[in-house]
This record gives C-alpha cells, sequence and structure tokens, in this order.
C-alpha cells in the first residue's frame, strides 16, 4: 500500500445536530409507544359513569426545562360497568376488525355529547368534553418555558410527532403554571382535528357576563355570519346562588344532665354559615330560555335540579369537645398563665387562714389552712370569686356524691343561666329554639353507659376521681368568661378533700387495694382513701385497747379486723387463738398475734421503690424486703412467749411445716437462711410498739402537699386520661342515636385503642390525633343536630306535602357527607354529591331554609357562580365543508372569568413541517 502524502486532509460531509426540541419529540413518541397510544381510541358508553385517572407520569427535559407529562384515563367506577365497558370494547374491535362499520373520531364524538354537562367533576371533561388526554405541564416553578410562542413551537412538534404516530389522544399543555389555567391542545385522526384553547380575565366586557353574550361570543370565535342558521345551539348552564343562614344565637342551658355526661352542644352560633346552591337547566336549545342584562328566564325553583351544600367557617365550627380538649395541644393553647399553681392564679381572691392548730392537724399549709374570699368572711363556707360559694359546694357534692340529690345543684346552674342570659335581647322564638336544641343536644342512651370501647388507663365511672375531671371540664366550658373558675374548683375540691380526710369520710372507692389499671391520680386517691380505712382501723384499735394501752403510737389492724372483732385488753397484742398449742409448751395455746399492714404502693410508689432497691447490695434489699416478716415474727413472739420457730411457721406459712411429721420443710432447714436469722434477732414487740410499716399520716400529708402545690398544668395533665375517656364516650353516646356506617364503627374502635395506647404511655402524638377525632366527631353532631332542627322550622313554613322523616334524615346524612369530605382519612374519593329537585317536599324544604323563594331577578341574573356549556353542530370553516361539533364552557365568577373552546376543522393541513 502506498504511504499517504503527508498534507492530506480527510473532509466529513455527513453533520448529524440533535437539537432539544428533536430530542423532546423523540421522548414524547417513546412516551406514546409505551402505553400503545396509536390507531382507533375505543368510545365510551354514556350509561356508565367514569372517573378519569392518572395512570402514568414521565418526565421530559428541553434543554435546561423540565416538562411533566401525565397520562390521564377514565376508569369505571362499579365492577359491573368495567365488565360492561369492557365488553363493549371488545365489540368495538370485533367489528373494527370485520370493517361492519368505521368507528369513528372518539374525540369528535365526546365533543358533541350533550350529556357531558355538569354532573361531571373532572376538569378536563368539564371544560373540554374529552374524557381521555394527555397533559403537559412545568415540572416546577423553575421552568422557563413560558411564552405563547415556544409553547406554539412545542406544540407544532406535537402535531407532527401525532400525527406520524397516529395517536388520536388529545394533547393539552399549560401555558405557564396550571393555576393560571391558560391551556392549549390538539387532537386529530388524520382527517379532521380539534383545537383547544382556553381564555382567563380578571374583567370582561358586561355584554359578555349573560348567556345572550356568551351565545355570540360562542359565534364569533367559530367565523359565523348572521346568516348562518342551520341547527340551534343546545346548552346547559348552571347557577350557584351562595345564601346566608339566619345567625341565631345560641344559649346553651347547663342542666345536671349535661354536668354529669360532660357538655357538648354549638359554642355560640350555627355550624353553617352558608346553603349552596347550584341549580342547573340541562339539554335547552337557543331561544328556549332568555338571558340579558335586563331579564333572566333562570328561577331557581323551577331548575332541573339542585346540587346542594352546606358551607361553613373554621371559626363556626369549634364546639366544645374541641374547647375542652384544646387546653392539651400546644397550637391552641390559651394565653391565661397555667404554669402557677391554683392558689396563685386565683390572686386576690386567695387568702390564708391562720389556725392555732396547724401542728396539731399533723400539717401546715394546707388546703384546710387557706380560705378563699375576705378576712372579715371567717366562718363562712365555701369560696368567693368567679363561681359562688354555693354554686361550688354543689358542684363539690356531686363530685364526692355520685348519688347525692341534684336539687340543689340543679337550682344553682338555673341561676347561673339566667344570669348569662341577662343583657341579651331574647325573643320568644329565640327562647323556643334554644329548648328544641338542648332537648336535641342532652341526647342520653342508658344502654351505652357505664362501658369502655378499651382498657383505658384512666379512672373508672363511678369514681370521684372520673367526676371530678367532668367536673373540671364543665367549669373550663361553662366559665370560659371567668378563666379562674377552673382553678377556684380544684382550690373547693381540695378543701372539701382535708375535711373528708380529718373527720374519716369516704373520698374515692377502693376494691381490693390500689387498681393499678387506674391512672395515677386515681390511684393517688385510692392510696388517700386507703390512709383513711387505716387510720379508721387504728381508732377503733386505740378504743377497744384504750384502757390499757396508752402509747401515742397505735397499732394497725389485719384486714381479718372488723367492727364485730372483740379484742381483750392486753399488752401482747393478741387478736384470736389460732386453734392449737405450742410445739415447746403443749399446755400453753398458739395465738394470733395483730399485724401489720403491708403499704400499698401506686405505680409511682413501685417505680421508686425497685429503683432504690436496685441501689442496694444483696443483703441490704434481703432484708428490706423481709420487712414485713421481721414485724409478723416480733408480734407472734409478743402474743405467744416461748414459741419456737416452727411454731410462727404453723402460723404465718402452713406450706413449710408438715402436721403430720412436724417437720420443717428443707427450705428453713438450710443454715443461716434469712428466715432463720431474722427469727433469732427478733425481739417480742406487739405491733402497739413497732414503727408503721405503712405510715399513713406521712403518705396522706404528701399527697395533700402534692395536690396544694399543683400548677394547673399538673392538673390537667392528671385529669387528662379521664377527660379524653369520659369524651369518646359522650360521642360514643351521641353516635349512637344515629345509624353509622361500619366504616364509621371500624374508625371508632381503632380510635379507642390509640386513646387506650395513649393513657398507657402518655403520647402526646395519639393524644392529639384522638383530640382531632373527637373534635371531627362533634362537629358532624352539632351539624346533625342543627340540620334537624332547621328542618322543623322549615316544616312550620312550608304548605303541604311536608318531606317525610325519612327524607329528611336522607338529606342530612348526604349534606353531612359533603361537609365532612376528606375529614377523616383525607380520602381521595369523588365529592359526595346531594342531588334534589326543586319542586319535591325535600327541595321546598331546603327552599325555605335559605329563603330562595326571596330572590330577586336582578340577584338571580348576578349570582355568585355562572356557567354554560354550548354545543353546536356546525361546518367550518365553509359552508361546504362537513359539520363538526364544536363547543365552549365559560365559568363567570366574581374572582376571574375563563372561557374554554373545542373547535374542530374537518379540513386537516398539519402534515407540513412545523419549521
Amino acid at each position: 500500500m502506498a504511504e499517504l502524502e503527508e498534507n492530506t486532509v480527510f473532509e466529513i460531509n455527513d453533520f448529524t445536530i440533535v437539537t432539544d426540541m428533536e430530542h423532546f419529540g423523540a421522548a414524547f413518541e417513546g412516551i406514546l409507544q409505551k402505553n400503545e397510544f396509536s390507531g382507533r381510541r375505543p368510545c365510551l358508553p354514556d350509561g356508565v359513569k367514569y372517573r378519569m385517572t392518572n395512570a402514568d407520569t414521565n418526565v421530559i427535559s428541553i434543554g435546561e426545562n423540565k416538562l411533566r407529562i401525565d397520562l390521564w384515563q377514565p376508569v369505571a367506577i362499579s365492577t359491573e360497568e368495567t365488565e360492561k365497558t369492557e365488553a363493549d370494547s371488545a365489540q368495538n374491535e370485533e367489528d373494527d376488525q370485520n370493517d361492519a362499520h368505521v368507528v369513528p373520531f372518539t374525540v369528535a364524538e365526546e365533543v358533541a355529547n350533550v350529556k357531558h354537562g355538569f354532573e361531571c367533576t373532572d376538569s378536563f371533561l368539564l371544560k373540554f368534553g374529552v374524557r381521555e388526554c394527555i397533559v403537559i405541564s412545568p415540572n416546577d416553578s423553575s421552568c422557563t418555558l413560558t411564552d405563547e410562542n415556544q409553547v406554539n413551537t412545542m406544540m407544532g412538534n406535537i402535531r407532527a410527532i401525532l400525527h406520524a404516530s397516529r395517536c388520536e389522544v388529545p394533547v393539552f399543555c399549560y401555558i405557564k403554571e396550571p393555576k393560571f389555567d391558560m391551556i392549549a391542545g390538539y387532537a386529530s385522526d388524520g382527517n379532521s382535528t380539534y383545537k383547544f384553547s382556553s381564555v382567563v380575565l380578571r374583567n370582561i366586557n358586561k355584554r359578555h357576563c349573560t348567556m345572550s353574550g356568551l351565545l355570540n361570543l360562542f359565534k364569533e370565535n367559530l367565523g359565523v355570519s348572521t346568516s348562518a342558521f342551520h341547527e340551534e345551539v343546545r346548552m346547559s348552564s348552571r347557577f350557584t346562588h351562595v345564601v346566608p343562614l339566619k345567625q341565631n344565637s345560641y344559649f346553651r342551658n347547663h342542666t345536671v344532665d349535661s354536668f354529669g355526661v360532660l357538655a357538648t352542644g354549638p359554642s355560640s352560633s350555627l355550624p353553617f354559615d352558608t346553603l349552596e346552591v347550584a341549580a342547573t337547566w340541562r339539554f335547552f336549545r337557543e331561544n328556549s330560555l332568555t338571558e340579558n342584562d335586563g331579564h333572566s328566564d333562570f328561577d331557581i325553583n323551577y331548575s332541573t335540579h339542585w346540587s346542594v351544600k352546606m358551607k361553613s367557617t373554621k371559626s363556626s365550627l369549634l364546639g366544645v369537645f374541641d374547647e375542652i380538649l384544646s387546653v392539651y395541644k400546644e397550637d391552641t393553647r390559651k394565653a391565661f398563665r397555667s404554669d402557677l399553681n391554683c392558689a396563685t392564679i386565683l390572686g386576690n381572691y386567695y387568702t390564708k387562714k391562720d389556725l392555732p392548730n396547724a401542728f396539731q392537724k399533723l400539717t401546715v399549709n394546707s388546703a384546710s389552712e387557706v380560705k378563699i374570699g375576705k378576712h372579715a368572711e371567717v366562718e363562712a363556707e365555701g369560696t368567693s370569686g368567679p363561681m359562688s360559694p354555693a354554686l361550688m359546694r354543689a358542684w363539690v357534692d356531686f363530685i364526692f356524691n355520685d348519688n347525692s340529690d341534684t336539687d340543689t345543684l340543679a337550682h344553682e346552674l338555673n341561676l347561673l343561666n339566667a344570669a348569662s342570659m341577662s343583657g341579651n335581647q331574647w325573643s320568644e322564638e329565640d327562647l323556643v329554639n334554644n329548648v328544641k336544641l338542648d332537648t336535641l343536644f342532652s341526647y342520653k342512651d342508658p344502654q351505652s353507659s357505664n362501658t369502655f370501647l378499651a382498657p383505658y388507663k384512666c379512672a373508672k365511672k363511678t369514681t370521684t376521681s372520673w367526676r371530678l375531671a367532668i367536673a373540671l371540664a364543665n367549669a373550663r366550658i361553662m366559665m370560659r368568661d371567668h378563666p379562674r373558675a377552673e382553678p377556684q374548683l380544684w382550690v373547693e375540691f381540695l378543701l372539701r378533700l382535708r375535711k373528708k380526710y380529718e373527720q374519716i369520710e369516704t373520698v374515692e372507692i377502693v376494691n381490693n387495694g390500689i387498681d393499678h389499671l387506674q391512672c395515677a391520680f386515681s390511684q393517688k386517691m385510692q392510696m388517700l382513701q386507703m390512709c383513711i380505712d387505716a387510720r379508721q382501723k387504728r381508732h377503733k384499735m386505740f378504743d377497744s385497747a384504750h384502757s390499757v394501752n396508752q402509747s401515742d403510737e397505735f397499732f394497725d389492724a389485719n384486714e381479718t379486723f372488723n367492727t364485730e372483732t372483740i379484742l381483750e385488753p392486753n399488752n401482747e397484742g393478741r387478736l384470736k387463738l389460732a386453734g392449737g398449742n405450742l410445739i415447746g409448751n403443749p399446755d400453753m395455746p398458739m395465738y394470733v398475734p395483730v399485724t401489720q399492714d403491708a403499704c400499698p404502693l401506686t405505680d409511682e410508689m413501685i417505680d421508686a421503690r425497685n429503683e432504690h432497691l436496685f441501689s442496694l447490695n444483696e443483703e441490704e434489699r434481703v432484708n428490706l424486703q423481709m420487712e414485713l416478716v421481721k414485724s409478723d415474727m416480733q408480734a407472734f413472739k409478743a402474743a405467744n412467749p416461748g414459741s419456737e420457730f416452727a411454731d410462727f411457721l404453723r402460723w404465718h406459712s402452713p406450706k413449710d411445716y408438715d402436721e403430720k411429721t412436724n417437720t420443717i420443710s428443707e427450705r428453713m432447714l438450710i443454715p443461716d437462711n434469712v428466715w432463720v436469722r431474722n427469727w433469732d434477732a427478733a425481739m417480742p414487740v406487739p405491733v402497739a410498739n413497732q414503727a408503721r410499716i405503712f405510715n399513713d399520716t406521712k403518705i396522706a400529708e404528701e399527697i395533700f402537699e402534692l395536690f396544694n402545690n399543683a400548677t394547673l398544668d399538673q392538673v390537667r395533665e392528671w385529669m387528662k386520661p379521664t377527660t379524653f375517656a369520659a369524651t369518646l364516650e359522650r360521642l360514643t353516646e351521641i353516635e349512637s342515636s344515629y345509624g353509622i356506617s361500619e366504616d364509621k364503627k371500624k374508625q371508632r374502635v381503632k380510635t379507642a385503642k390509640i386513646l387506650a395506647t395513649a393513657t398507657l404511655n402518655n403520647s402526646v402524638a395519639e393524644y392529639n390525633e384522638i383530640a382531632k377525632y373527637c373534635s371531627q366527631v362533634e362537629m358532624i353532631h352539632n351539624m346533625k343536630v342543627h340540620l334537624i332542627h332547621l328542618f322543623q322550622n322549615a316544616k312550620e313554613k312550608m304548605h303541604p306535602p311536608h318531606p317525610s322523616e325519612t327524607d329528611i334524615q336522607n338529606a342530612i346524612k348526604q349534606l353531612v357527607n359533603i361537609a365532612v369530605h376528606n375529614l377523616w382519612d383525607g380520602s381521595t374519593e369523588e365529592e359526595p354529591v346531594f342531588v334534589v329537585k326543586p319542586q319535591e317536599p325535600i327541595g321546598r324544604a331546603l327552599a325555605a331554609m335559605g329563603k330562595l323563594d326571596e330572590l330577586t331577578e336582578q340577584q338571580l341574573i348576578n349570582g355568585d357562580r355562572k356557567e354554560y356549556i354550548f354545543i353546536w353542530n356546525f361546518k367550518r370553516p365553509s359552508t361546504t365543508t362537513l359539520p363538526m361539533s364544536h363547543r365552549m364552557y365559560a365559568d363567570l365568577r366574581d374572582s376571574k372569568h375563563s372561557i374554554y373552546f373545542s373547535v374542530g376543522n374537518d379540513c386537516n393541513f398539519s402534515n407540513a413541517s412545523y419549521l
């Protein structure tokens, strides 16, 4: 091979450059091929209801811009309808293969379908009349492809791709961000095309704000001459009117029943501000109805049907339960200081009382040493402050005795109601309405009371702790204008608690010791009651042995001691005969000694004791655990002089002594075991001379000191588990008056389990979830009750026939479902629709509620929102072309006017290059 010359030059003549637009076109065509969008699309039957869903999402780059490509396709709502659709699609494919008929252009069929009216809620179906489309939009705010010329260039590229791939699916492209709603679109089957566009204006010419003006605008946009009257335009319209509901100030009448089961009801006003009625007229032709600047034929009471909603503001939905529970939510805490103790919060109302016998009562600065009010009123009982002393005493009577006569409390609540009503001008109608609402809100189902949905760790019903939690919640609500009422009730409660302790009276229900399934506060109350019981037993024992026992320290009674026990005066601490003789002295009977009770332990005390035990060495730990056994040994030796270790085992631990063989168990024969060591070291000391293991006086004073020094936040934390449980129980009671779905029942059980976990672990997040749930359920209850009330009032103003109770209950259910849509689980399901006919009884009742029959003609012309759909089968661009359906949707609101065009053309010139 000959060598190449030194100056030989190679020339490259083939240069290939891929532009950003070409890269986008290739990627877009790949998406169409992946989803098999080439060829004819099936026509969907009208008898099946569809919902557009996002079937696929892709991101494509054009230079530095990223565009989002969403594929929206129709999905039948029900299974049966899906099967029907699949069968129809298969039939269409078979017909296409057999050339039985030519399948029409699907987009043209969709645009011409007059049934695609206001019943649909999908955006592109309402705006342009299509149920399948591809939507291109900026992927994020950094996208700069917002110029209309750039979008037109891209749409030209897309048109070429659609023709090349034989894709008939319409493509829409947002100009700028989707929120501006500026859209350009295109669809073609190769022979005919549809161009989609939108116009969004903040201000519009008044002549385009009525149906006649919009109809002219539609024709002008199509380029229609005045001589073109081939076929009348088919139209549908929807006028939305938002009318205010009468806002009656509501006064909740406080009663004994509402106080006992936790307050409920609206805080001040109706939970609904407005009634929204969308009146629809379907399928009428041009010149059938008229609407211009001066006249309207669209009488809301004679429309085809109504779509009804209740609208409300957030403030009007804040109910009582939300206020009760809001103190436990950080984001809704009141500005009122709650990190101070209750005495400090009361301020000038709180004054210490000097008592010379404070040390005789073994307490200093306790609740019994203070007085609420002026110094001059030393002998008066009760407190003086935001709430009257009489009302305070009545509430505290309720707290300490659930079986007490409630006449006094009822009387004081009536006085409170009268005081709250003073200064307000109540009409007779308002008072009657209040009575009706009170009756509805006072619903109580006895079958659902005293039942827990789950094992909450809280105070149980019928206990003082349960009633105290409810009373404090009521004080918070009933006296919301006087925030000191809550701490005042707490101090009043402590005054009565101290008085009952000093007089050895019952303060709490205790069954078989401390109930560790109850909350910390309830356990403290049980402990206080056990201190009272121990004190009472000690006093009875002291009275019985007073003639011979002059000790200042009183021995404690065993659980076997009762009022019928007769204790002979002695210094040995003998309770009764044991039924046998001593082993070492057969002539001496063996006695059961008077013993001490073990100290009951709350959860907090158990944790503290365990922590202390772990800090000791093994020998110290064992000695501490043997404390009660050593006391029993000392008492046994004192009651049985000359007794042996075997005698003690016969009484204290029969399983360690065999009566048949008179032998001790092997574990007790282990040399130098702890039982033998303690027996040898034990001295004969009766319990009257022993140090108390259960020092009830010391423990009771510690509880009182804790209660007296507690901040309001601490009190609320103590009450939290019981308040939440009482709230949820009350809601369950309320809900039983209505029929609720199985899903709601499951939700209620799930919520109860969450609360059970929250009360066990004190989980803030779970408590917040329960608070949200309770507020939502109360809101629903308020809605239902007010709707019942509104329908009752409407029936009184109507002429027969009146709506039946079944119709009313169904209407209430529908309206509430709409109001709480997306409230429970953030559901993505389609918003429920409540459709009524205006001339039916339920429609006339709704008209009476919103005074819709009083709307003037000008109000009808200037509705809150007006929507029109125009469909015209018209020849365009000339009279010699084939007729095609064209569509315009107009959405007129106060904030903006939006118009959307779907314009067809049977002449296709889009195969030319877009360059």
